[in-house]
């Protein structure tokens, strides 16, 4: 792939591993990645929307497989490093993103059933997978970026446990930045506002519909007045990779539209 619709190749020869990238942000980050000269490993527990991205990946002519993984199973995550092990001798990315958002509110316990699923896939998993890779990491050095989260700051009526582990992460991507500093592994992270994935239509009666009611919605909570595209997300996962952000290490940035930090109604 010599050139693409942006005009840059940063990542020729490198290996990327995203979480969840099957989908959504992940799946889009994937496609930027790949687009941009990487070898990109989609680590996912759905096969058939896996197998169709890395299908999508190589039609164009990038580089892509598929690896299976359950973030909520410590051996799934350790079989998953095992094999990525077995076919690389480095690792130059990854992208902690899978994550499962579910609701309860405090007073009424209902987020009791889903603490477990959501630290353990969320939080405990990507450091956990974090861990295992970390042996590639270390060999020609690399960059991560974790997915958190405006939910991290600002805090939801029914979605504690979600934004408690976006909040975890901002501090968990300091922590990384700190102790991998020493290999000459960058850790920074997202924090995305609203934005058009499956996490929002997947489940809806009619996906499609409800995903274009969503990409020509009118909102007020930023200034920009609408949802992101996973695509910009990607845009700076990217740049957060690339060699363009060498001096920028256990950072936040935020792409939101303009809410965070500024005057905008709920």
């Amino acid at each position: 792939m010599n050139t693409n619709q942006w005009g840059t190749i940063r990542f020729t020869d490198k290996v990327a591993l995203i979480t969840g990238g099957a989908s959504g942000i992940g799946r889009a980050t994937a496609n930027r990645l790949a687009a941009e000269g990487a070898h990109v490993i989609i680590a996912d527990n759905n096969a058939d929307m896996a197998n169709k991205a890395v299908s999508e990946i190589q039609e164009v002519g990038g580089k892509a497989l598929f690896v299976e993984v359950d973030l909520a199973d410590d051996e799934s995550v350790s079989a998953a490093a095992s094999a990525v092990t077995e076919k690389f001798s480095a690792l130059h990315i990854l992208v902690n993103n899978a994550a499962v958002l579910r609701t309860g509110r405090i007073e009424d316990g209902e987020w009791l059933p889903n603490w477990d699923v959501e630290t353990a896939i969320g939080l405990r998993g990507w450091v956990h997978i974090t861990q295992h890779l970390l042996p590639l990491l270390k060999q020609e050095s690399a960059a991560i970026v974790n997915l958190s989260s405006e939910g991290g700051y600002l805090g939801r009526p029914g979605q504690w446990v979600y934004d408690a582990i976006k909040a975890a992460l901002v501090s968990v991507t300091k922590t990384m930045a700190q102790e991998f500093v020493e290999y000459g592994i960058r850790v920074n992270a997202v924090a995305p506002g609203w934005i058009v994935t499956e996490m929002h239509f997947g489940t809806a009666p009619n996906p499609a519909t409800q995903k274009k009611v969503l990409e020509e919605l009118t909102i007020t909570s930023c200034i920009m007045k609408r949802l992101a595209k996973p695509e910009e997300i990607a845009a700076t996962i990217a740049f957060l990779l690339s060699d363009d952000a060498s001096y920028i290490t256990g950072q936040t940035i935020h792409v939101d539209g303009g809410r965070w930090g500024m005057s905008v109604r709920s």
